[in-house]
């Protein structure tokens, strides 16, 4: 254990934990509102998911005009939403998961009444952003005082 006084290679002070107090508040922010992160995860995937279904012959809403960027800025906001909800998890899970969720949407896409197509470029859009996502992640994390 670090002494409540020693600080970090930047001379940063540290807390009793060794770490940061901004990250011991984020710490404990995120713990307090962990039940939340879940219901808005589970919120934002339902969400993603009504849009990706929307009838192909219906008006889409427009959200962010390009198809690609929705796709990037729906699996961004999961990434960082599933990280907040279960920290525990490791990365490589929530990245199989999301990737996985990302997969389910394209074949669901593919069901004739649905009028969508299905399209693997977009599964591919949606792992680029389950890795933006774990990259503002980590940077939000490396701010806080956080280990990767």
């Amino acid at each position: 254990m670090i002494p409540s006084n020693s600080s970090d290679e930047r001379g940063d002070t540290l807390g009793e934990t060794g770490r940061k107090p901004q990250a011991l508040w984020a710490a404990k922010l995120a713990e307090v509102f962990r039940p939340y992160w879940t219901i808005l995860f589970v919120l934002a995937a339902l969400g993603a998911l009504g849009f990706a279904l929307w009838p192909g012959d219906a008006q889409l809403p427009a959200l962010l005009g390009w198809h690609v960027i929705n796709h990037l800025a729906a699996f961004i906001v999961l990434t960082m939403l599933a990280r907040a909800a279960w920290p525990q998890v490791s990365r490589l899970w929530l990245f199989a998961g999301l990737w996985a969720f990302g997969g389910l949407i394209e074949l669901l896409q593919a069901i004739p009444v649905i009028n969508r197509s299905m399209s693997i470029y977009d599964w591919g859009v949606d792992a680029i952003g389950i890795a933006i996502g774990f990259v503002l992640v980590w940077i939000a994390g490396h701010l806080a005082g956080e280990r990767w």
